[in-house]
């Protein structure tokens, strides 16, 4: 992977080149502008982050180094929804020999993890929950193969953030005011997050010295020292006394894993998404099915067009919950899931005149040949990355681990606790994940490079980011914009679509035997790149803090 250094810009010539090669202007039918540029671009949750990954592109970096900068900063200033123990799955794309990767930080369970001592609810909160670290390896290994800085210099924004502080943002404080029970049960949790006994305002500088000092540690020595080193010790004699299943082994057994994703077409373009016990068999599949309907003459967002798309969802969402784990545990039938054949007899099922609350998981064997937050990272010389971490439910397990300021993800809690369903939770077993990173190409040329956070919504969000993008010519603002469909019930009928959805539709739907609600998950973040010239172009949701930065 290519990558020239450069000396450290001055401040001026950074202004100077921010003037001359960004743009942002509003497009029509959307509500947020529009960040272009030429030379690399970031998108995250939060704009402390972006300009973390922003400023290792501009220092030289490429964007893997720029992907590691901004998950760092997001694990301090959206702790929320990620972690140094978060868990995740990163799709890099390699210009230099045209090839996409995938790093599977999916974290497994502890290995005393038994389902017989969990409830619903330990298995979610608490000293019991909880998967073993997974970003920080991700972090490490992804620089160390396609990297060209150091863990050091890639760190060193989220340390100072962590060090010296950074200005409380209003959906911080809101969420932690949101969470206060929850956080001041577990006293670490509440050391950090409720300094002094209360919810940290906007606008108040806000430190976390023991993140901070984790982070310099690591910096210093390693991602090892978290992993084999004292702080794992710590982490281990931490669990013990609170009772928690957590081992020194554990940490220091872990190993990601280097995966091959799973690719499909849709009306010419080639769609990269992660296998496995990830989500990405379901974005296909329901591509697949719509592919033999003319959406377009249809009409974008009609009742006819979103009844067919929600039923796909429904039909996805079944094949899930019947076929996709951990795949070192059970045999998933991904060729099948993706196959074209398949979809043609799912799309059989579907009466476009009512809504079926009662479809069973197809069968795709015969065709055999997961609170989260994304970013996204392009660098000048074509290089991608996708990441989507999350520490599974919002502040993960609640628990803040001893003196790290680090929570564990709580993926055991997106584990079923019926021994026969196939997503059990288990000793070292990894959990169905709903992520869904994803790259699309044209003529074998990148163009898209997106994903959103939103647990069972996701791989849904992301259908209907396609389809607006391709089948109705949306610009990716435009795309992200429009009002979407959420499945709350895959055997059933009850759905939600957003505020902004309009009354007339939602009537169709309800006329067709949808349980209609209103609601909101999914925080699409997109960088689209001409393949001719290489311009990139943003699309955000305009929610949460979400940010573009660019030169």
């Amino acid at each position: 992977m290519r990558a020239v250094r450069l000396t450290r810009l001055t401040t001026v010539a950074v202004i100077l080149l921010l003037i001359g090669l960004i743009s942002a202007q509003p497009i029509l039918g959307a509500t947020r502008p529009v960040v272009s540029a030429r030379n690399g671009m970031v998108v995250s949750a939060n704009p402390l982050a972006s300009q973390a990954g922003l400023q290792m592109l501009i220092q030289g970096g490429n964007a893997i180094d720029a992907a590691v900068a901004t998950a760092a900063v997001l694990t301090v200033v959206e702790p929320q929804y990620s972690s140094l123990a978060a868990g995740g799955m990163m799709l890099i794309y390699d210009a230099e020999s045209n090839e996409v990767v995938g790093i599977n930080a999916n974290a497994p369970a502890p290995a005393a993890t038994d389902v017989a001592m969990f409830t619903s609810e330990t298995a979610r909160r608490g000293y019991l929950a909880g998967n073993v670290p997974a970003a920080l390896a991700a972090w490490d290994e992804a620089l160390k193969k396609y990297g060209t800085m150091t863990l050091a210099q890639v760190l060193a924004p989220a340390i100072d953030y962590a060090r010296n502080g950074f200005p409380m943002t209003e959906s911080l404080s809101s969420a932690i005011e949101g969470s206060e029970t929850l956080l001041s049960a577990i006293p670490t949790s509440a050391k950090v997050y409720l300094p002094d006994g209360r919810v940290p305002q906007p606008g108040e500088v806000f430190v976390q010295p023991d993140l901070a000092s984790v982070m310099e540690r690591i910096a210093a020595e390693g991602a090892d020292v978290f992993y084999k080193g004292d702080i794992a010790r710590e982490m281990a004699d931490f669990y013990k006394e609170n009772g928690g299943l957590f081992t020194y082994e554990d940490f220091a057994n872990y190993e990601i894993e280097w995966t091959r994703p799973l690719v499909g077409t849709y009306r010419g373009y080639e769609i990269y998404v992660p296998g496995g016990e990830f989500c990405g068999a379901l974005l296909l599949e329901q591509l697949n099915i719509v592919e033999n309907d003319d959406l377009a003459a249809m009409g974008h967002n009609t009742p006819e067009t979103l009844h067919l798309m929600i039923e796909t969802t429904k039909l996805a969402g079944l094949d899930r919950d019947k076929y996709i784990a951990d795949p070192r545990f059970v045999k998933i039938p991904e060729a099948g899931l993706i196959s074209k054949d398949y979809a043609r007899e799912q799309r059989a099922k579907i009466d476009m005149e009512h809504a079926t609350k009662d479809f069973e998981a197809g069968n795709p064997i015969p065709y055999e040949e997961s609170h989260t937050t994304h970013l996204g990272t392009v660098d000048r010389w074509g290089n991608m990355v996708s990441y989507t971490t999350s520490t599974g439910s919002g502040w993960g397990t609640s628990v803040v681990v001893g003196d790290t300021g680090t929570t564990f993800n709580n993926g055991g809690g997106w584990m079923e606790l019926d021994p026969n369903h196939i997503n059990c939770l288990a000793a070292n077993k990894r959990p169905m994940n709903n992520i869904c990173p994803m790259f699309m190409f044209k003529d074998g040329k990148p163009v898209i490079n997106a994903g959103t956070p939103g647990g069972n919504y996701i791989w849904g969000t992301m259908f209907q980011f396609v389809v607006n993008l391709v089948d109705f010519g949306m610009s990716p603002q435009q795309a992200v914009e429009e009002p979407r469909y959420l499945v709350q019930q895959f055997k059933g009928n009850r759905i939600s679509v957003f505020n902004e959805m309009p009354d007339e539709v939602a009537e169709g739907l309800k006329a067709k035997g949808h349980d209609v609600r209103r609601g909101w998950s999914g925080t699409i973040e997109v960088i689209m790149r001409d393949p001719e010239t290489g311009v990139l172009v943003s699309g955000l949701d305009p929610t949460r803090d979400s940010y573009a930065a660019a030169w």
